[in-house]
């Protein structure tokens, strides 16, 4: 970044100078440029006795590409996760259901296993896609299996050895 009136190099410079109007005063000139996380400071001060800056910020174009494609990208996280809680949610509210009126055979529980492969399928995708985290994906997979075990455990149709 250079100093708009003297040229220099450097992530911040300030120069001050006198110059002579047309009627033959003197005024002080200062300015100052400096450079802040993508973006670019520019301050202007052309009085005499009252120093007063104007600041122009000119913010970098590639910051304001990762706003949008960072906001893009959550929106579309967060429309994931809440798709896989949605599954999840179905899954456990269904193994509650079956719990107050327990299996007598394991093809009774055939609509939980339905919405299990379902439930799983969005949590692969999103491990896959990088949304979820391998073992938070592993960890969700192993919370639905542990409710339909516990089911098939309470009905008797499972023992754990």
């Amino acid at each position: 970044m250079s100093c708009t009136l003297c040229g220099a190099m450097n992530n911040m410079s300030l120069k001050t100078s006198l110059s002579q109007t047309s009627t033959g005063s003197l005024h002080m000139r200062s300015g100052f440029t400096s450079t802040m996380r993508g973006q670019v400071l520019v301050g202007r001060s052309f009085s005499g006795v009252a120093a007063r800056a104007t600041f122009q910020v000119v913010a970098k174009q590639n910051s304001l590409k990762r706003q949008r494609t960072s906001e893009k990208a959550r929106q579309y996280n967060k429309a994931h996760k809440s798709a896989i809680a949605t599954r999840m949610k179905k899954v456990i509210t269904a193994v509650d259901s079956f719990m107050t009126d327990l299996p007598s055979s394991e093809d009774a529980i055939k609509p939980v296993e339905k919405l299990m492969s379902e439930a799983y399928q969005e949590i692969d995708k999103a491990v896959s896609k990088g949304i979820l985290h391998t073992n938070t994906g592993a960890r969700r997979k192993a919370k639905l299996a542990a409710a339909k075990r516990h089911l098939l455990t309470e009905a008797g149709l499972y023992s754990p050895q």
